[in-house]
């Protein structure tokens, strides 16, 4: 299958078949784990997806000559941030609801990868978009609306909390007065949890990996990709 890799760490754009990819970006070498993916749309001009290259560190070495000196937030992957919402929808209301915040608020939504085409779990640009699929406002949120399982009886998780480990954190939920309301499951290749607070409140947990390799000599640093 064809896809657009876009690369975090410059931003620099290449399309190839899955068995194909580089494993290393064409433009400034970065390892392929800072690709983000997207579904072939025919040209490279019509890709979604666009990356900014990162401002330069004003207190970089002169004489360093790297293709840029992008900051590194792997010590902060996995610390409790909240990085996503979620919504749910009615199965067959699909095309109602990506109405409704489309033509009200302005959203970006497209399906995810592998959804249901009835029934999608939808991916959400929040706030008025632009044309390369980003928010207009970087500090606008990013969320999922999905179609809500008829037999599920969990309370309605609403947003997403990130941490470096599902299991060490399950353990110290019932420890403070909180429940496992569901262990680990994978979704389009992310793992999350459910729990609830001390005070009945449920959220999904999201185990960030940490893929990122140690420094590598010149010409690159390394970059989050989340």
């Amino acid at each position: 299958m064809k896809k657009i890799y876009t690369c975090f760490a410059c931003g620099f754009p290449i399309a190839f078949e899955e068995t194909e990819v580089p494993g290393a970006c064409p433009g400034c070498g970065a390892p392929r784990s800072q690709f983000l993916e997207e579904p072939w749309c025919g040209s490279i001009e019509k890709r979604r997806i666009h990356v900014d290259p990162p401002k330069v560190d004003p207190n970089r070495d002169p004489f360093d000559i790297s293709f840029h000196i992008a900051k590194d937030f792997v010590d902060q992957k996995g610390e409790g941030r909240t990085r996503r919402w979620v919504m749910g929808y009615k199965k067959g209301q699909a095309d109602e609801i990506r109405s409704f915040y489309t033509d009200v608020f302005g959203w970006d939504i497209i399906d995810t990868e592998h959804s249901d085409a009835e029934n999608p779990l939808m991916y959400c640009a929040t706030g008025p978009g632009t044309p390369d699929w980003e928010p207009r406002v970087c500090s606008f949120e990013y969320g999922y609306i999905r179609p809500e399982p008829e037999d599920e009886v969990l309370p309605a998780p609403t947003f997403v909390v990130e941490v470096k480990n599902i299991e060490e954190t399950l353990k110290q939920v019932p420890e403070l007065g909180g429940k496992v309301l569901r262990e680990r499951f994978t979704v389009e290749g992310n793992d999350y949890a459910v729990i609830e607070d001390s005070e009945g409140n449920a959220f999904y947990i999201w185990e960030i990996k940490d893929e990122i390799p140690e420094y590598c000599i010149h010409p690159v640093t390394k970059t989050g990709a989340q």
